[in-house]
Order: structure tokens, then sequence, then C-alpha cells
């Protein structure tokens, strides 16, 4: 194989993944990299080509029986992470890791709770969310004054609450959650061990309390439907509370950034709030928290813009810079709202994937995300950056460290 043209563990990515990517795509749209992981594999940059890998059904999460690269099983590929064996049926069950028939079969069971219309019927609970989360922040002492770490008082909180409460996670558990996301992020494996092992037990218990007191959430409704281990649900249950927070904490962090950057927009919003649903598209686009892609195989030879690709082969779809395409966008790095609303729906966005691991919860994203940045800049329309937020170094995610604003 030839020698990686980048590796994204260098430095200099992960201090700034936007212009990282950009410069690959600009560079070599197509090319072999060392990877997260420290394996080598291929990066695919070009909004086309990436809607192309990730619709293949030649190309899985599963690596298991491919040859070359591949030739582990995912089992062993989690155990080269460091991975306790008594996690492994756990991280097998995740619809993250599963491909074909046995993800659809999952996804169809939860795929109601995300519905649009069951969305639609959330919006007053996530209004009143948000609405009382500002109220907490503009009643805290020196509110106005005092700069406030907008991730921990506003982010994180309607993050965690909205999808706590869909799935069926008590308010006593939110913090661990919380705890929980930042250190499975954070990818240090001293930590992720012992944490995964909290959360699994965590689950179990929740799903022995809705079976034996079923409610009006997710987690009770799966258990009713059967048909699922208990494996399975727990499973289920860390992907969704921890996709449900973690992502949407820095979609709202980043996204309040770029608009306290951009008065023009703001002043848009202002006077034409009907524009806030294209807004949030175009934020997901522009500044959305996923750059890459969960890494896949080759099952077969493929050819993907031109390349040849081998069986086994590992294959990295970067949607951060798909989502900034020159050859997609009409303004690749910079936000447009207007033509977003006008335009922007035929533009293969892929802020929350694409192909059959499209991201289940989007309704209620773009939702949350519209409620809650709206609330929050009705509420303090001069807020502003104090200084100029750390990237947490991390190649997969465009995450900060803390977002400290003044209110007013």
């Amino acid at each position: 194989m030839p020698e990686p043209v980048v590796d994204l563990r260098d430095p200099a990515v992960l201090a700034d993944p936007v212009c990282g990517y950009d410069r690959v795509l600009a560079e070599s749209p197509i090319c072999w990299a060392r990877l997260p992981s420290g394996e080598e594999g291929w990066l695919v940059t070009r909004n086309e080509d990436v809607r192309a890998v990730l619709t293949n059904p030649a190309v899985r999460t599963d690596p298991t029986g491919l040859p070359g690269q591949g030739a582990q099983t995912q089992e062993q590929a989690f155990l080269a992470l460091g991975t306790p064996p008594e996690h492994l049926p756990y991280l097998r069950a995740s619809m993250l890791s599963l491909d074909g028939p046995e993800h659809t079969r999952l996804r169809h069971r939860i795929s109601h709770a995300f519905s649009a219309s069951r969305v639609s019927e959330l919006r007053p609970r996530v209004q009143q969310i948000v609405d009382e989360l500002l109220d907490d922040v503009e009643a805290a002492p020196g509110a106005g004054n005092t700069p406030v770490n907008l991730l921990d008082v506003f982010a994180y909180p309607v993050a965690t609450a909205v999808v706590c409460e869909l799935v069926g996670v008590p308010e006593t558990d939110w913090a661990d959650w919380w705890r929980w996301g930042k250190v499975l992020v954070g990818e240090d494996p001293a930590q992720i061990t012992p944490t995964f092992g909290e959360m699994v037990s965590s689950c179990h218990a929740l799903v022995e309390r809705r079976r034996a007191e079923p409610r009006d959430d997710l987690v009770s409704q799966v258990i009713a439907q059967g048909g699922l281990t208990d494996v399975d649900i727990v499973a289920l249950v860390v992907f969704l509370v921890l996709a449900g927070h973690e992502t949407m904490a820095h979609l709202l962090s980043n996204g309040a950034l770029a608009l306290m950057r951009d008065p023009a927009h703001r002043e848009l919003l202002r006077a034409e709030p009907a524009l806030w649903p294209a807004a949030v598209r175009e934020l997901v686009r522009t500044d959305g928290p996923v750059q890459l892609a969960r890494l896949r195989y080759a099952a077969t030879d493929l050819e993907v813009g031109g390349v040849r690709i081998a069986a086994g082969d590992p294959v990295q779809a970067v949607l951060g810079a798909a989502n900034r395409d020159p050859a997609q966008f009409a303004h690749p790095r910079h936000a447009d709202v207007r033509w977003q609303a006008e335009h922007g729906r035929r533009e293969g966005s892929l802020g929350f994937g694409w192909g059959p691991h499209f991201c289940l919860g989007v309704a209620l994203a773009k939702l949350e995300a519209e409620v809650a940045l709206r609330g929050l800049f009705e509420r303090f329309p001069a807020m502003h950056p104090v200084d100029e937020p750390e990237w947490v170094p991390l190649p997969r995610a465009r995450h900060r460290v803390s977002l400290h604003v003044r209110l007013r």
C-alpha cells in the first residue's frame, strides 16, 4: 500500500479539524491515510463520493470475514482497542455495529418514537425545558455581568433532558450520563472501561425497573414489544442517550457561537423567525459536531471516485469535508440561511449522515436545535463570547472544551 498522505492524529488536524479536512478535500480527495485508531485506510472527502460510500451495501461496518486489512473479526477489532470481553455483547448489539437486515430490524423497533408526527407532539415539552433553563440562567447571581459556560448551563442540560425523558432515564441519573458521555468521547481507554461498565449496570437496572413498572417511555415500549434480549435493549439505550445528548450539546454550542459571530444572520432571524428551521439545517452543515462517519470496510473490490478500493480495505468517510465541498455547495464554508431556505433541501447536506445509518433522530434534533437556539437568542440577543473557545483534540468530532459567554 502507499504511504499515508495524511495522519488523522496529526496535531495540526486535531487543532483545527475544519481546515485539516478541507485541505485534504482540496489536495487529495480520496487518499490513503492513517486513521484515528492507528490503522491505515482510505479517506473519502468529496460529497458525491461520501454519499456513494454510505449507500453502497458492499461497504459495511462489520469487517468479519473480509480479507486484507479487515481480516479480523469485529470482536477482534474491539479487543485490539482494549475492550474487555464482558463488554463485547453490548458493542456487537449496537445499531452502529450492525449491517443489513439486523440493523433494519432493530431500527424499525424504535423508529416510531422519532417519526415527524411524534416529534411534533414533543415541541411543547421541549419548549418548556428550554424556557425553564433560560429562566434559571437569567436568575443566576451575576447574570449578564459574569461570564457563564454555555455548554454547562444550557447546551448539555437541554440535550440531556430531552433525550433522557424520551428514552425513560430518570432525572436522578442525568448527571451520570453527562459525565459518562464526556469520558467516552475523550477516548482514554483507562477511563472508558470502568465508565462503560457503570453505564451498562445502570441500564440493566433501568430495564428491570421498567419491566416491573412500565411508563410512557421508549424503554417500556421496547420491553412490551418483546423479541429483544436485555443486552439488545441496554445497547439501544446506550446508543440513543449518548448520541442524543453528546452530539446535540455540541451542535447547540457550535451553532450558538456561529450566530454570535454573524450579526447579519442574527438580525435576519430576528426579523423573519420563520427562517429558523433553515438556519438549523445550515448550521448543521457548516458547524455540525460530527466530522467522521463510523469506519467502514469494503466487502468487495470497488471503485469510488475513480480510485480502486480492495476488498477488506478500511474506508473512512469525512462528513465535515463533504459538507463543505465547493463542487456541491454554492457557499461551501459560510452559512447562508436565505439560500438554504430556498434551495438547501436539494443540496445533499450530510450533517446527519446518509444511507441506511442516516441519523434516526434527525427530526427531533432539528426541532430541539430550532427551539433551543431561537429561545436563547430571543432571550439574550446581545450574547457574545468572551474568549476564543478551545477545541477538544479529537479527529472524529468538532467539539469545544467550553463556551464562555457574556449574556448582555
